[in-house]
């Protein structure tokens, strides 16, 4: 007899990648009222997925996150965090070494959970501006 091999479901980021179909409901309900076309125009964008959906997107602009969303349904299970590495990481590879991201793009009531992600991730806050928080792998 043929036994169906077990697989495990896992969250895996994609860098700069055209979202499969499977992925355009999910990804729209994430970005919305946005396209993917404009997150392109902003830079390279990183779509974090699990079992076939979006769950968490970024966009960097050469060091800077310049976009950071991910789906209510998943926070707090660990999807930022492995979006955020990922991200940073890229933006090192890439050649630079410190990630930044300013927080006055985020909707104000959001401040405060996303500074408090940010400082849990390793981000420090800029000397110069509270807005900006920067990252360095060193």
């Amino acid at each position: 007899t043929r036994r169906l091999k077990k697989t495990s479901m896992r969250l895996t980021i994609f860098h700069n990648q055209e979202p499969e179909a499977l992925w355009n409901h999910s990804l729209k309900k994430l970005i919305t009222p946005l396209s993917f076309k404009d997150l392109k125009a902003m830079g390279d964008v990183h779509i974090a997925v699990f079992n076939d959906g979006v769950v968490g997107l970024a966009v960097t602009h050469d060091n800077e996150i310049v976009f950071l969303k991910v789906r209510d349904i998943t926070r707090r299970r660990g999807v930022g965090k492995y979006l955020i590495e990922e991200t940073c990481h890229f933006v090192e590879e890439e050649g630079f070494e410190k990630t930044i991201i300013n927080t006055a793009r985020f909707p104000q009531e959001e401040i405060d959970g996303i500074i408090y992600f940010l400082e849990m991730q390793g981000f420090q806050k800029d000397e110069a501006d509270n807005n900006i928080y920067e990252f360095s792998e060193e």
